[in-house]
């Protein structure tokens, strides 16, 4: 089985549907029309399919641990989506932690309005199968409504991605916000202070987890382990991670590299990209899941997400994290969401740091007041040197910003290009000089 975003349509829809190379497609009618042009043996309506699953008393033979459960489509974060194999023991086995860890009971109910191709929702629920709970399932979240419809489902566990987190932070206080049946969440990331979230939403505490469709949840905290601020949690038991360089050699506590993990137990990892045999070698190459992350760990094992390796900049012989780029971005009033990509530089070699910034509302951006606010927090090499509004940052269905496709799109005439404005940042500031060229509106909405 392959969940599929049913959102899917066009090339998009026809490259997924190459990949997978499905016998029999379960769809709705109104994503059915979209497979017109697709060669398929089969297409059932759900409603067939459950006919089909009530005449089955039990599987012959019945699965193994080692079976193929599903294929997942990788995020598509840095590139086409790879549909990675997926055994059964790996579904079992990644929220199991959420049981002895968090310790959900078969008293629990679990609000489940993540997509259901993604393992957010479905992965979670095969734990309230495993202790007899509850799930209350909800097509998306209801944002403007959150808390009082957690209240009216009876939900004690929310899995809040960080947008959710932020959004829910961003509204106004309310009654509403404390009178709701949530006893933990898990938020990944966690909002800048765990302890402020807690007690603003009347929360028992909050968890966090770090972890890739390939490598499986490899770093989490328990309500009994809380997270330390800005982490993603601690190795998972059961699991080895190693932060290493470029070369797979295990770098110093402290220092950033690439977070790769292999798993005590057989089949709870990807088995590999269906029909990739290449990118499988890639990413499982000397015996380890090579997640692509940069993080670092501290004394106390403690893990911190630093970027993603393709977003890790590279100007003037520093590195620079887009996150910690975004992070001082967001802090400037009227600011909603940002995203921090690398931009080629004229010459080649270094290169030049782009934000794309989406407004609150319709606020015209201030470029140039927001380069002064910047200049005076930052460091003077991580200074963006392009400026552009977009009204929304292109996201993958589990709301991870696709950062490929703003680098794709590189400048134009609503670009705001801070040297031909005439700024230049130094050691000791900022230093207005000369336009080199017309300078771009600021009102680029």
């Amino acid at each position: 089985m392959a969940a599929v975003n049913p959102a899917y349509k066009g090339q998009l829809l026809t490259d997924v549907c190459n990949t997978i190379r499905p016998k029999v497609i379960v769809a709705e009618a109104n994503v059915a029309e979209r497979l017109n042009d697709s060669e398929h043996e089969l297409v059932l309506d759900p409603s067939e399919l459950c006919e089909l699953v009530a005449s089955i008393d039990e599987l012959d033979p019945p699965a193994k641990p080692s079976d193929t459960h599903c294929l997942l489509m990788t995020s598509g974060t840095t590139g086409p989506s790879k549909a990675s194999i997926t055994t059964h023991a790996y579904v079992c086995n990644l929220a199991a932690w959420l049981v002895d860890g968090c310790g959900l009971n078969c008293d629990d109910v679990f609000l489940a309005d993540m997509p259901w191709f993604h393992l957010s929702a479905f992965a979670p629920a095969v734990q309230m199968m495993r202790v007899g709970g509850k799930v209350a399932v909800r097509a998306a979240p209801a944002l403007t409504e959150y808390w009082p419809t957690a209240q009216a489902l009876g939900v004690t566990f929310a899995i809040a991605p960080g947008t959710v987190a932020q959004f829910l932070q961003s509204q106004p206080r309310s009654g509403a916000e404390r009178e709701h049946s949530i006893r933990f969440m898990l938020c990944a990331p966690l909002p800048p202070d765990p302890a402020c979230f807690v007690e603003r939403f009347g929360l028992d505490g909050l968890c966090t987890a770090y972890g890739s469709t390939e490598a499986n949840l490899v770093l989490v905290s328990t309500l009994s382990a809380p997270p330390r601020p800005g982490s993603c949690g601690q190795a998972r038991l059961g699991f080895e991670v190693r932060i290493v360089d470029d070369q797979d050699c295990q770098v110093p506590r402290g220092e950033v590299g690439e977070l790769i993990a292999r798993a005590d137990a057989r089949w709870v990892q990807s088995q590999g990209y269906w029909g990739d045999p290449e990118a499988t070698i890639r990413t499982a190459r000397n015996g380890w899941i090579h997640t692509g992350d940069a993080l670092r760990v501290d004394e106390d094992g403690h893990y911190f997400f630093h970027d993603r390796y393709k977003d890790v900049l590279r100007r003037r012989g520093e590195n620079i994290s887009s996150c910690e780029v975004e992070r001082e971005v967001l802090a400037y009033p009227g600011v909603s969401e940002v995203a921090c990509v690398a931009q080629p530089g004229e010459y080649g070699g270094d290169d030049e740091v782009k934000v794309f910034v989406v407004p609150v509302g319709h606020t015209e951006m201030d470029f140039a007041a927001l380069l002064k606010f910047l200049t005076d927090r930052m460091t003077y090499f991580m200074v963006p040197r392009f400026f552009e509004v977009i009204d929304e940052l292109p996201k993958t269905p589990t709301q991870r910003v696709q950062k490929y496709l703003l680098r794709a799109r590189g400048n134009g005439p609503t670009t705001w290009d801070r040297k031909a404005e005439g700024y230049r940042v130094t050691r000791t500031g900022l230093e207005r000089t000369h336009r080199d060229q017309p300078a771009h509106s600021r009102d680029c909405r």
